[in-house]
């Protein structure tokens, strides 16, 4: 379950999750699996849901981030969260950098 978006409920994350509205902050090309991630983590009931599919990369993020969690969008993009009690806090959109 999702409980909060880290922008809040007027940020660009929760209006395309709630309303499907596309705004310059969400690339074009990553909004069909960008929807289908946001579905994965609504439904997740308990963190070990979210290592299913393999295809979400799922992991428990350490250093500056420790205490968040993340799945991947595609190699650049990923959904960061807090994971507390079987729902997802402060989801953000990274444009992750290697």
């Amino acid at each position: 379950m999702i409980g909060s978006f880290k922008e809040g409920e007027t940020g660009s994350l929760c209006r395309f999750y709630q309303y499907d509205e596309l705004s310059g902050d969400i690339p074009m090309m990553i909004t069909r699996q960008l929807r289908r991630k946001l579905s994965i983590l609504a439904a997740a009931s308990s963190e070990r849901s979210l290592f299913q599919p393999r295809s979400n990369n799922y992991e428990r993020l350490s250093g500056v981030l420790e205490g968040w969690s993340s799945i991947r969008i595609n190699i650049q993009w990923r959904l960061i969260f807090r994971w507390r009690e079987g729902v997802a806090y402060d989801v953000y959109l990274d444009p992750h950098k290697y």
